[in-house]
């Protein structure tokens, strides 16, 4: 597993094929630049399911950008290296695509700063799962229960009958 604190960008050279359209993918939708070809090209590799799943992932970008309480560092669309950023960002679909549902909460809140919104998790697990059923594995990486900060609050939502 990756570092998840040094400033050093590590090579992807290693990445399975779903793992490299992933991160190309959030690198560009993060530029909020369209990409056509990387659009279709992510669609055909996700078979019928490809558009739904691409609007799912701009679903989880727009999340991050907008809920995020801290940055982000993505590298440039053509750079051969992963961030550790992005090596989380994996790390919270190849959980998603493992079942490992704790493990994509926790590596959400380490890439917000803060508790994701449920639609994040949603997200995550829809774009993985998609990968999955058209062969493009991702690599999980669980974490081990003690890793896992403890719950915060419980927040109780009066009732309008109350």
């Amino acid at each position: 597993m990756p570092h998840l604190h040094s400033n050093e960008a590590q090579p992807c050279d290693a990445l399975f094929h779903g793992e490299r359209l992933l991160v190309r993918t959030v690198r560009l939708l993060a530029l909020t630049t369209p990409c056509h070809g990387l659009q279709a090209h992510f669609e055909a590799a996700c078979g019928c399911a490809g558009e739904a799943a691409y609007r799912m992932l701009e679903a989880f970008v727009q999340q991050m950008a907008l809920k995020g309480r801290r940055r982000v560092r993505l590298s440039i669309p053509a750079d051969p290296r992963l961030t550790d950023d992005e090596a989380l960002i994996l790390d919270v679909f190849g959980c998603a695509q493992a079942g490992d549902f704790r493990s994509v909460d926790e590596r959400l809140r380490g890439l917000l700063d803060v508790q994701a919104p449920f639609a994040m998790g949603a997200a995550a697990c829809m774009v993985a799962e998609t990968l999955a059923m058209n062969g493009l594995m991702l690599r999980p990486r669980p974490t081990p229960d003690q890793a896992i900060p403890c719950p915060g609050e419980t927040i109780i939502f009066p009732m309008a009958a109350e």
